[in-house]
């Protein structure tokens, strides 16, 4: 099968297209086909050796977590899957695994049935950028109508998909965005936008009940005078500052500070699966590439240059 992968931390050009073995699948794994594979910043992050702190990746690593494709093996112990079925996930890379492949082995608890009405496309979408803004606004946040809740990088996969499941609670958006991104964002359903190119957030003289930083532009001292006196921020980029700011925040305020980490499980990704089914998630593909392209598509991603998603075809 064919894989991107990179043999050490640095820059795009270190990602290479590779032949490797099909993976077989181990007890309680399916085997999936991949037919679309969707970058996420995380990527270009673990192939850069940013995140060494969190975890480094053993090398040589294959790039990538999200995808959507087709079972076509399972592992010993399994059940409630059956070859043929579509399916979407997220791989695990700290073992140098990947989704960038052409076909990626892994336990059941890291995939979900795809929907008929729902598709590859859609569903590779879902798992870190929509799981994000879903596992942070309901499992951290937990928000509820009528509260307000201010989204950076509201344009964005992660900051999009919290829009959208933020408006389908109730609650109300101002969305944080660039000037081209603007109608775009009140469409998903913000009530109000602010163009951060001509306007400072972190100064505007009102409070939240909770900041999602999805675009992790912010800190906790920054973003504390915005907040509620039992507001909640959370940040997409934990970092070991955030961790003591949460600490302090515990032990002198009714506010809260989260470095955010996903978690990625079945349950989830079914959950996404419903909401995407339903129309509430409605991911935004920019551009699909084919394999030799990953690199010049993070490249993209690390300037900034992305709105939505970027896909990958595994079979081109």
């Amino acid at each position: 099968m064919r894989a991107v992968m990179y043999d050490r931390f640095g820059e795009a050009s270190v990602l290479t297209v590779r032949e490797l073995p099909v993976p077989r699948p181990g007890r309680g794994e399916v085997l999936v086909r991949v037919t679309l594979a969707s970058l996420n910043p995380v990527d270009f992050k673990l192939r850069s050796g940013m995140l060494r702190l969190i975890g480094r990746p053993r090398r040589p690593a294959i790039t990538g977590k999200d995808f959507a494709g087709v079972i076509t093996g399972l592992g010993a112990g399994v059940q409630g899957y059956a070859v043929g079925q579509r399916v979407f996930g997220s791989v695990a890379p700290l073992g140098g695994q990947g989704s960038c492949a052409q076909f990626v082995a892994l336990t059941t608890d890291l995939v979900a049935p795809t929907p008929d009405a729902v598709s590859d496309e859609a569903a590779a979408s879902l798992p870190v950028a929509a799981g994000t803004a879903l596992q942070a606004l309901t499992d951290v946040a937990r928000i509820r109508r009528d509260q307000s809740v201010l989204i950076t990088g509201a344009s964005g996969a992660v900051g999009s998909a919290a829009v959208q499941i933020a408006r389908s609670i109730g609650a109300r958006i101002t969305g944080v965005c660039g000037t081209q991104n603007i109608d775009y964002v009140r469409l998903l359903g913000a009530e109000q936008v602010i163009d951060y190119k001509s306007a400072d957030w972190t100064t505007i003289d009102r409070q939240y009940d909770v900041i999602f930083d999805a675009a992790a532009v912010a800190s906790f001292a920054i973003a504390r005078p915005r907040l509620q006196p039992a507001g909640i921020y959370i940040n997409t980029m934990p970092r070991p500052e955030l961790y003591w700011a949460a600490l302090a925040a515990r032990l002198g305020s009714r506010q809260r500070c989260v470095p955010f980490m996903l978690k990625t499980t079945s349950a989830q990704l079914r959950q996404l699966a419903q909401l995407a089914a339903s129309g509430v998630i409605v991911p935004h593909v920019q551009e699909t590439v084919d394999m030799t392209q990953v690199a010049a598509a993070q490249q993209r991603m690390e300037q900034g240059r992305v709105h939505g998603k970027l896909c990958v075809r595994m079979d081109a």
